[in-house]
Formats: structure tokens, C-alpha cells, sequence
């Protein structure tokens, strides 16, 4: 099987060989391929894809919340 790493910037896992160590002001974190190409890109496509990524986000942080909310409910009753 494959070893997944967290993608910081993108917040999903994805396969080692897909990913890099990148340098933050924190310190070195795990970064995808596909988020380091999306900021050598000019500003207006980087916005686009950041708007992206942040919609994707939202929508699993909504699902999660509302896979919660059922669970909670199914052990209250």
C-alpha cells in the first residue's frame, strides 16, 4: 500500500511520491505537487485556485459537521 501524507496547503492526503517537503516559516511541512504548480502560476490563476481549494474545504468541513451532527443524534436516542 501506498504511504499517504498530509498536504498542509491543501489539507488532503496523497501518495509520498506525489508530495515535497516545503520550507515555511514554521519549518519544514509536506506539500502536493499540484499546490506548489498552482503558485508558480500568475496571480489571477492562483486566486482561482485558491477560491477552489477554499470551496473544497468548506464543503468537507460541512459534510464532517453534519456526519457529527447523525452521530450524535443516533447515540442520543
Amino acid at each position: 500500500m501506498t504511504e499517504m501524507l498530509f498536504c498542509y496547503c491543501c489539507r488532503v492526503h496523497h501518495a509520498k511520491n506525489e508530495m515535497r517537503l516545503f520550507r515555511t516559516r514554521h519549518g519544514y511541512r509536506w506539500r502536493c505537487l499540484r499546490s506548489i504548480e498552482a503558485a508558480r502560476r500568475d496571480h489571477g490563476e492562483r486566486d482561482a485556485f485558491g477560491q477552489r481549494q477554499t470551496a473544497l474545504n468548506r464543503e468537507f468541513a460541512r459534510r464532517a459537521a453534519e456526519h457529527n451532527w447523525r452521530l450524535r443524534q443516533l447515540v442520543e436516542t
